[in-house]
């Protein structure tokens, strides 16, 4: 009895020893608010706050159980997942419609992904990138998605005498499927110094009779008897390092990259294969006069497919997938390249619907911008200002980028350099103070092309006293522009010709501008962000009528949110909530991608404002973020948009703040922890699904802690039980950045 009444109160423990939850609320509450119409050129926009697409690859997966399979969208500039649900509708057909509250379920994914059951149950896996090769996640999922690590650290593979890892660099797209048809996956991947393909077979079937485990051989260093020129695009037929006319030197340069997507072309019933490399726009397409295991490359198509062949810049990918769960499946292309220069931007997701009556596929293109084109996508970046422009008492959005595509050219030494040109997009709210609603009044607001710029972050506020709102624009030189609006209030503005240099205001580069009163004198003082993510501060030391913006300090508050395990840039971007108290917090974006809150914010040169949150709110929507903070619907509540580097912008509702630590958008379920095996007998392996650091305490049946250790998030921790008695163990794990942020899991122990 004694020991039902400890477990009992340790129960009461694990559920209730944060009381400061029901009474201690976070500053500020948001939930995703992917619902706000928004109108372009004619039609509403369906998945409208979806944050936009670069690079992106597909998998198929049925998120709400409903036996239609939805669709995972994987963008590689950010490492984002997107979570669409196919829905049907009379009106317009199929579609798919963003549904980010699936996002949570999933595993961080890293550089590329694909969908594929390669345990047979009947549930897709997640194979991914990871350090040394490739990671496997396994769907251990019922009515929620949920995965464990099927491998660690990465898969292996029997090669020459012994196992090691199946090496797939971070720029190189394997082919994983059944290729000998025995119903385990095999595996397609250039060797890692390029020219010829290796095939490694999976042999769980014949090893163990189920397709339930991953035990890879490398049988074949040159699958399709071809080889790819390591300094080029240029395929060798009928070649081989053993047998062929052409071998491998020692100082042949490094594999660069390439992506694989087998399909049966000719509809003979044996994979061909399109092949993407890096650097250039078009696919090889390679003719299989072999087998599926005895590849035999015997030609090369010119182009395929024959019309409108994939054509982008640069180093495409191509899946063929099941798009419109039809029982057909359609191409789908979009570029794989990891730089962040080297992509279109917008109409870089072609879809290809094949329209054969079967056996041959014969493909033609649907459009350019799937699913782009039913988001705002600015192109590269996307930096999200609110404003009432027009003066109409109604807030409305205008939305800078880094670029939009305009060519692509290799130079004399061969690298491909493309050219991308800002432009600002003025979205007018044509709803009401409760109920916002915008429309594209202007791609190209303010003629901001014309000046051939990159970066174009702007910034709005009446400097000069007429009545309508003048324009500040920052960009990549960190310099800063001014537009004296010639229209009058009550229009949509109609700018001078800018003012260069304005102010001789210098920043870093990528300034990126916010007009705020600092210290309450009444003149909005300019704030800005930059490349080396710092901030500058500005006091407005001119009148109403004649600014006169002044350094204070190029270091103010203290703030820099450069993460040097990302890169050495910061890309800083401010924005600032005032609560009803008149107390400013100040947010910025950053490369990383994480937004961060300050508090204790002074106009003072020497000031060191106090970081509230690292990660504000756990907001997660890709790299080189941009805040914008506006009440769209006069409710009282801050509303946030985020934009980012694949030229979308997210939103979110400012609603009633939750409990510290928990933010409403972990979702309904919570974090998530998992050990397995469990019950465990030995070693047991802990993963906490959620990023950061965290301390785990673990408890016994009398609440007294037998372990403490700190891990990572989504790192498989291991526990070593054998000091542990037989019985229940309970696995506290606490964040150690928030401390009121917690996972729990129970382990058993067995002798």
């Amino acid at each position: 009895m004694r020991r039902l009444l400890v477990f009992c109160a340790f129960i009461g423990f694990l559920l209730f020893s944060r009381p400061a939850n029901g009474q201690i609320l976070n500053d500020f509450g948001f939930r995703q608010w992917t619902d706000l119409p928004v109108e372009a050129y004619g039609k509403t926009l369906l998945n409208a706050w979806a944050g936009g697409l670069n690079n992106a690859q597909f998998g198929k997966y049925d998120l709400d159980s409903d036996g239609k399979e939805d669709l995972l969208v994987f963008d590689r500039h950010g490492d984002r997942l997107l979570t669409f649900l196919y829905r049907e509708h009379e009106d317009t057909g199929q579609s798919y419609v963003y549904e980010p509250y699936y996002r949570k379920f999933f595993p961080k994914l890293n550089h590329w992904f694909q969908t594929a059951d390669y345990n047979g149950d009947g549930k897709p896996d997640i194979f991914t990138y990871t350090p040394g090769g490739i990671m496997v996640y396994k769907n251990t999922g019922t009515t929620f998605p949920e995965f464990e690590k099927a491998v660690d650290p990465y898969i292996l593979s029997l090669q020459g005498p012994m196992f090691t890892n199946l090496l797939v660099t971070y720029v190189d797209y394997p082919a994983i499927v059944d290729i000998d048809g025995d119903g385990d996956l095999d595996i397609l991947t250039f060797w890692g110094l390029g020219t010829w393909v290796d095939l490694h077979l999976n042999r769980s079937m014949e090893e163990t009779g189920t397709a339930d485990s991953l035990l890879f051989h490398k049988v074949s260093s040159c699958w399709g008897n071809f080889g790819e020129n390591p300094e080029s695009n240029i395929i060798y037929l009928d070649t081989c390092f053993n047998k062929g006319s052409r071998n491998a030197q020692a100082d042949d340069p490094k594999h660069t990259g390439s992506t694989f997507c087998l399909i049966d072309i000719t509809g003979n019933g044996v994979y061909d294969l399109l092949l993407g490399d890096v650097d250039y726009p078009d696919m090889a397409n390679l003719v299989n006069g072999g087998t599926n295991i005895d590849a035999f490359m015997v030609e090369q198509l010119e182009a395929y497919p024959e019309d409108n062949p994939v054509k982008l810049w640069s180093f495409p990918l191509v899946q063929h997938i099941d798009l419109a769960n039809s029982g057909k499946k359609d191409l789908v292309a979009s570029p794989f390249d990891p730089s962040l220069v080297r992509t279109q931007g917008i109409e870089s997701v072609w879809r290809y619907e094949d329209v054969s009556a079967g056996g041959k596929p014969e493909f033609v293109l649907k459009e350019t911008g799937f699913l782009q084109n039913t988001m705002i996508d600015a192109g590269l970046g996307a930096y999200p200002v609110f404003a009432d422009v027009n003066n109409d008492g109604l807030t409305d959005m205008v939305v800078g980028n880094f670029g939009l595509f305009d060519t692509c050219v290799y130079n004399a030494s061969g690298q491909l350099k493309c050219v991308f040109i800002s432009r600002l997009a003025l979205y007018l709210n044509k709803g009401t103070a409760t109920s916002p609603r915008f429309e594209l009044e202007d791609d190209d607001f303010g003629k901001v092309s014309d000046l051939l710029l990159q970066g174009a972050c702007p910034a709005f506020a009446d400097l000069d006293g007429d009545g309508d709102v003048d324009m500040l624009l920052g960009y990549e030189e960190g310099k800063i522009l001014f537009f004296r609006n010639m229209a009058g209030p009550g229009v949509v503005p109609v700018f001078a010709a800018p003012v260069m240099d304005y102010g001789q205001i210098q920043v870093d580069g990528f300034s990126t501008p916010v007009l705020m009163d600092i210290d309450g004198d009444g003149l909005p003082d300019l704030v800005s962000g930059s490349r080396n993510g710092r901030l500058s501060y500005y006091h407005n030391e001119g009148s109403a009528t004649q600014p006169d913006f002044r350094l204070i300090s190029d270091f103010w508050g203290g703030v820099n949110v450069t993460d040097p395990l990302v890169s050495y840039t910061g890309y800083s971007v401010p924005a600032f909530i005032r609560q009803a108290d008149g107390t400013l917090n100040l947010l910025v974006g950053s490369e990383s991608g994480l937004i961060s809150r300050y508090k204790g914010i002074t106009a003072g040169a020497g000031a060191l404002f106090s970081k509230a949150d690292d990660h504000f709110m756990y907001i997660n929507e890709g790299i080189r973020t941009a805040p914008a903070v506006a009440d769209l619907n006069a409710d009282g509540f801050p509303d946030l948009a985020v934009g980012n580097y694949c030229g979308g912008v997210s939103l979110f509702r400012g609603i009633t703040p939750d409990p510290a630590g928990v933010p409403e958008n972990q979702g309904d379920r919570g974090l998530k922890a998992m050990v397995s095996p469990n019950p465990a007998a030995g070693d047991a392996y802990l993963t906490i699904m959620a990023e950061g650091i965290w301390q785990v305490s673990i408890y016994n049946m009398q609440a007294k802690p037998v372990k403490n250790f700190l891990t990572g998030g989504f790192h498989a921790a291991q526990i070593n039980t054998e000091d542990l008695p037989a019985g229940i163990y309970f696995i506290v794990c606490t964040h150690t950045g928030n401390p009121q942020l917690q996972a729990r899991v129970r382990l058993a122990v067995i002798r």
